[in-house]
């Protein structure tokens, strides 16, 4: 029986435009002109007689529908290359590959938590490549072709399978030098002497504060990160003062290079969320890594309430100011 599918140059158009979130990019791909790549996609839009992108001036997003096929599609080539590979006349000469499992992941997660515990992570599955990619969009998932997603929200993706992890908790983090040489920083007052670095925006600070019920005159004057590892680094050279939470700071406050000089702590608006898409089954080494990290984010959190608690936190001794 013939199967009815779309040509597979309008297919191959769809793939590398949903992955680039760029005509003219998916085009230089292609070696073909982005009006060809255009066209191609409109003649697959009207074959399956749904939109699969928005179009803006200078970019273009995936719709609901455009998501779903571009998931399931690039498996799908995946598949095909693997395959293409393993049946070549260069199969023979090539190594026994592992399974891999592609994990999209909140890029400060990744850096400050899960990266430190890769060790653990493949003793557990030790036949699987991993391969870790930070972002902070959750349409970086679909297009990278991972089939799980670690990301912050507010539960409200109804389009996958979700698993709440954790939900953070916030508060000042500074180095246990930067006390020393200035003014105090015991209350949530004491901030105003301080310079506030910001990750990707000033809500979250204007949230803490507050809810602190304190101002600070220079709120908009720090400069912002778009990294939790750079912005840690900055504070730790006593550059302003941050905000952390209970996972991410976790393992540097317990070594002592960042301390929590403030008794006050705040319960984030946006939890962390483990993601699948509702019609992807999930691999077996998904299915493992899922059990693991669920298991771990537990354990760490019973082990680190201590830094949910409305009171400063010294991994070592500080010299009183």
């Amino acid at each position: 029986m013939k199967k009815n599918l779309p040509q597979l140059v309008a297919l191959r158009a769809f793939e590398a435009a949903a992955r680039h979130a760029s005509f003219k990019r998916a085009a230089d791909e292609l070696c073909v002109t982005p009006s060809s790549v255009s066209h191609q996609i409109k003649k697959l839009e009207d074959w399956l007689g749904v939109p699969l992108f928005r179009r803006f001036n200078r970019k273009v997003i995936l719709t609901d529908a455009g998501r779903t096929y571009f998931f399931t599609l690039s498996k799908a080539f995946d598949e095909i290359a693997e395959v293409t590979a393993l049946v070549s006349r260069h199969a023979a000469k090539a190594p026994d590959r592992k399974e891999k499992l592609k994990i999209f992941a909140n890029a400060g997660f990744l850096e400050c938590w899960l990266g430190p515990r890769l060790d653990i992570v493949q003793s557990v599955m030790p036949d699987v490549q991993l391969e870790l990619v930070p972002g902070l969009d959750i349409d970086d998932y679909l297009r990278g072709g991972a089939e799980i997603a670690i990301h912050y929200g507010r539960g409200s993706w109804p389009e996958y399978d979700s698993i709440l992890l954790h939900t953070a908790y916030e508060f000042p983090v500074c180095s246990p030098r930067l006390p020393l040489s200035g003014p105090p920083l015991k209350e949530p007052k004491d901030l105003a002497a301080f310079k506030l670095l910001h990750e990707g925006e000033v809500t979250p600070w204007r949230n803490w504060l507050a809810e602190a019920n304190v101002t600070h005159p220079g709120l908009l004057d720090g400069p912002i990160f778009h990294s939790t590892q750079t912005i840690f680094n900055k504070v730790m050279s006593c550059e302003g003062v941050a905000l952390g939470d209970d996972v991410v700071a976790a393992d540097f406050l317990h070594s002592g290079a960042l301390i929590k000089p403030i008794g006050k702590v705040r319960k984030s608006t946006h939890s962390l969320y483990f993601l699948q898409l509702k019609q992807d089954g999930g691999s077996k080494p998904a299915a493992t890594f899922r059990t693991w990290l669920v298991n771990a984010l537990k354990a760490h959190e019973r082990s680190n309430a201590i830094l949910q608690r409305d009171e400063p936190y010294f991994a070592h001794p500080v010299p009183a100011q």
